[in-house]
């Protein structure tokens, strides 16, 4: 932005100069006042002289300072692009952080609800308990309903247990990658923040 300025500001003080030249050289009092035409010719051709230094010496001045322009901008893009790169690689590691935290509290939910379970199991599993369940049904065949009973309770038990264990092994490999996770964004924060704070100050002192 500065140099796109002082570029402008210097093509306009040499257009200043150069028309306040040919106004000053048309303005000199004519000695010759018999209605020739020659001293206009001469005033007009002297301006048109002035016009094409002009652009002569503008296009010089745009050979010189638009690939400077050009240059500047591509460095602006070039660290904007890479102030962008930053902020996202630091907000992908947050919400891998955050997935993974989210994980961790389903699974101990999970694990909550197995061990909720298992101990229903073992009261149920308790003789009066299972004998309470069957009296209901008024049968001869007791001792075989309560075997049954007991049998599924038991399979149930252990189906609830196996769960119980996958989900604490799962628990325990979460936890380290929940720690990790944590651990590289607090090393990312600590790396790019003040990379990424320097080049906002940069690009905001360049803006007018």
């Amino acid at each position: 932005m500065t140099i796109r300025m002082n570029y402008f500001a210097l093509l306009f003080s040499i257009f200043v100069l150069v028309v306040t030249a040919a106004g000053q050289t048309t303005s000199k009092p004519n000695p010759i006042n018999d209605g020739s035409t020659e001293p206009v010719a001469t005033q007009l051709g002297l301006l048109r002289h002035a016009v094409q230094s002009l652009d002569a010496t503008l296009g010089d001045i745009s050979d010189k300072f638009l690939p400077l322009y050009a240059k500047a901008k591509e460095a602006e893009a070039e660290n904007e692009n890479r102030i962008s790169g930053r902020l996202a690689l630091l907000t992908q590691a947050e919400q891998r952080a955050e997935l993974l935290r989210r994980q961790l509290l389903e699974l101990i939910e999970k694990e909550t609800a197995y061990r909720t379970r298992i101990a229903q199991i073992d009261e149920d599993m308790r003789p009066e308990n299972i004998e309470r369940t069957l009296n209901p049904y008024g049968t001869t065949r007791t001792a075989e309903l309560r075997d049954n009973r007991r049998r599924v309770l038991e399979n149930e038990r252990k189906g609830q247990e196996n769960l119980l264990n996958v989900a604490a092994s799962a628990h325990m490999r979460l936890e380290e990658d929940v720690r990790q996770a944590d651990d590289l964004v607090r090393r990312l924060r600590q790396k790019l923040m003040p990379e990424i704070d320097r080049a906002i100050d940069k690009i905001n002192s360049e803006k007018p």
